[in-house]
């Protein structure tokens, strides 16, 4: 129990502190004090604004995930944001090509080719490091703005929706469309969310948070993946294929991105929407490392930031003074104040160095 408060310590006093910091800048502006805590009690306490930040959650889940993942590896995923886009683009070209399809095999193959999509991407810059020796921060990066182009030309030629006036694809059938989690409660009587786009791909994503948990630390290749990532030469002289881990985990985190599809397509928008993602693929570096590459504390991570994301657009509804880009900069602080955790740490672990030190006697 001591270690599980101690562990806590560092993400609250920043959230604290990030908090007070927000307050400020508000006051600053000439702003009531009351405004960022109203913000913040209307995105977790209300039924509407609970539902919206349990929807940007799920994304922030499944690219917390992804970078997680390879970092357990050794690897540094920054091409999130492009397997998330080929995740949605893919199944909106599975859709058209296979229309007539039965919600019982639609929703799982929709579910199959995001992933399939994201992570075949993925395991591309995996190949060129395992077999190329290609940084695949550079890699992925690159990856990113080929994957972003290639999707924006899909949307704005062969899968144009003719009858939108911005870019955007062809709808997907309902077969291939999940409920929402307005739409499941009302099915057993205790309808919530009501007006929100929150739907069932946050189970998809709480499952895949415990499947990854699962994979790590319960199964030899797991291990196996783990033990590269703490000392890829070690592992090598143990017999373990090094090149086969780096795949594996660029893929691994690739497909976990491109889930993101199946929220933005299969249960929100329906389609592939031109700049859909808030730079999802990013953030998602700052949750997995928040949570310290702990599948089950991406849980949380993913969460706190669902709330940092809906809160800046709540503040910009409450306030006349707060502009969509302040409101995104208070975000940031908010961010880099939770985030700077290790910093609160070694403060913590120097005060109570200091105050060990004086309880001893002379």
């Amino acid at each position: 129990m001591k270690k599980v408060l101690q562990s806590f310590f560092a993400p609250t006093l920043g959230l604290v502190l990030a908090l007070l910091a927000g307050t400020t800048i508000l006051v600053c502006l000439g702003e009531s004090s009351s405004v960022l805590w109203e913000a913040l009690y209307n995105v977790c306490f209300t039924d509407f604004g609970l539902g919206y930040t349990l929807f940007y959650t799920t994304p922030y889940l499944f690219t917390g995930l992804a970078v997680a993942i390879c970092f357990r590896c050794g690897l540094f995923n920054i091409g999130g944001e492009g397997q998330l886009y080929l995740g949605a683009i893919s199944v909106v070209v599975v859709a058209t090509a296979l229309p007539g399809l039965p919600s019982i095999v639609a929703v799982p193959l929709g579910i199959a080719t995001a992933f399939l999509a994201g992570g075949l991407w993925g395991g591309l810059a995996g190949w060129l490091k395992a077999r190329r020796g290609s940084h695949e921060v550079i890699v992925t990066i690159l990856l990113n703005f080929l994957a972003i182009a290639l999707v924006n030309y899909l949307l704005l030629y062969p899968y144009d929706n003719p009858h939108g006036q911005n870019p955007e694809t062809l709808e997907i059938g309902e077969s291939y469309r999940i409920p929402t989690l307005h739409t499941l409660s009302s099915w057993i009587g205790m309808p919530v969310f009501e007006s929100t786009p929150a739907n069932v791909s946050l189970f998809l994503a709480l499952l895949m948070a415990v499947a990854c948990h699962f994979f790590l630390f319960h199964t030899s290749r797991g291990f196996e993946l783990r033990a590269v990532g703490q000392n890829a030469d070690a592992s090598r002289f143990a017999g373990i294929r090094v090149s086969t881990q780096t795949i594996t985990a660029l893929f691994l985190g690739g497909g976990l991105a491109g889930l993101v599809g199946v929220n933005e397509v299969m249960g929100y928008h329906y389609k592939v929407v031109e700049g859909f993602s808030p730079q999802y693929g990013f953030t998602g570096i700052a949750v997995a490392l928040l949570a310290r590459s702990s599948p089950l504390g991406i849980i949380l991570s993913a969460f706190l930031f669902g709330i940092l994301q809906n809160s800046a657009r709540e503040l910009e509804f409450l306030s006349e003074r707060v502009t969509k880009e302040l409101a995104t900069v208070i975000q940031g602080i908010l961010i880099a104040f939770v985030a700077a955790q290790y910093y609160w740490e070694r403060i913590y672990l120097h005060l109570k160095k200091r105050f060990q030190s004086r309880r001893q006697p002379a």
